[in-house]
C-alpha cells in the first residue's frame, strides 16, 4: 500500500506539471493559502467523524451500490431474449462487456468482458467494481467458491502482475458520478470537466499498461 501511496504523489505532481506546461499555460493567478494552527484532535471529535464517515458509507452501500448489484445480476442473467438461465457468456453484460474488453487486453493481457464492466462500474462508485465482481463471479458456471479470484473461475486469469495493473487503473481513473459533478460545478464549464474526465481515464490506462508490461518482462527474465 506504501507503494501506492507514492506512486498517487508521483502521479500528482507529473500531472500538474503537464497540466500547466500544455492545458493551462499562459494562465497565471495568485493564489494565497493561510494555514491553520494545527492542534491534537478531540477523542469525541474523531469518533463522530468515524461515524460519520460510516453512515454515509453504510447508506450508500445500501442504496446506489445495491441498487447497481441488482442491475448487474439482471443483465447477467438474461440474454436479448429475455431467457433466464442462459449461460453467463450469452447474457447481456457479457455482450456489453465484449464491445469494451479490447481496451483493457495491453494492461489484462486477455480479453476480459467481465473484467471491462467490472471497471466501468467504478464510475458508479469506486467500491462497485468490487461488488460487480463478485456477482459475475458468483453467476459464473462452476463457481463453488467464496474468493472471486478461486479456482478456474472467470477471475482466475488474473496474475500478481494484471491484478496490480487492473488496480492501478481503477485507482487513477476518472471518479465516480457524483465527484464528476463537483468538479463540473468548480470548473465552471463542461468541457473542462470532460477533458479532466478523458486526461484521468487516460492516465490510468497508460499507467496500467506500463505497470502489465514492465511486471511481464520482469518475470519473463
Amino acid at each position: 500500500m506504501l507503494s501506492l501511496y507514492i506512486l498517487a504523489i508521483i502521479i500528482i505532481i507529473l500531472s500538474a506539471v503537464i497540466l500547466r506546461k500544455f492545458i493551462f499555460k499562459g494562465n497565471n493567478t495568485s493564489f494565497i493559502s493561510e494555514l491553520p494552527e494545527y492542534k491534537l484532535p478531540s477523542f469525541k471529535y474523531v469518533c463522530r467523524d468515524v461515524f460519520e464517515k460510516s453512515w454515509s458509507f453504510i447508506k450508500r452501500a445500501g442504496t446506489i451500490i445495491l441498487m447497481c448489484s441488482v442491475v448487474i445480476w439482471l443483465l447477467v442473467s438474461f440474454n436479448w431474449k429475455f431467457e433466464y438461465g442462459i449461460a453467463i457468456e450469452d447474457s447481456i453484460l457479457a455482450w456489453f462487456g465484449n464491445c469494451i474488453s479490447w481496451i483493457f487486453y495491453p494492461m489484462l493481457g486477455t480479453n476480459s468482458w467481465a473484467a471491462a464492466v467490472s471497471a466501468i462500474q467504478g464510475l458508479v462508485a469506486k467500491e462497485q467494481v468490487i461488488s460487480s465482481m463478485a456477482v459475475i463471479a458468483g453467476l459464473a458456471e462452476g463457481a463453488s467458491e467464496a474468493t472471486i479470484f478461486a479456482g478456474s473461475g472467470i477471475f482466475s486469469f488474473f496474475t500478481p502482475v494484471s491484478a496490480y495493473a487492473f488496480m492501478i487503473f481503477n485507482l487513477f481513473s476518472a471518479p465516480c458520478f457524483g465527484a464528476i459533478g463537483a468538479m463540473n460545478k468548480e470548473f465552471g464549464k463542461a468541457k473542462l470537466t470532460w477533458l479532466a474526465v478523458l486526461f484521468q481515464t487516460g492516465l490510468a490506462w497508460v499507467l496500467a499498461t506500463i505497470v502489465n508490461l514492465l511486471g511481464s518482462l520482469i518475470l519473463l527474465i
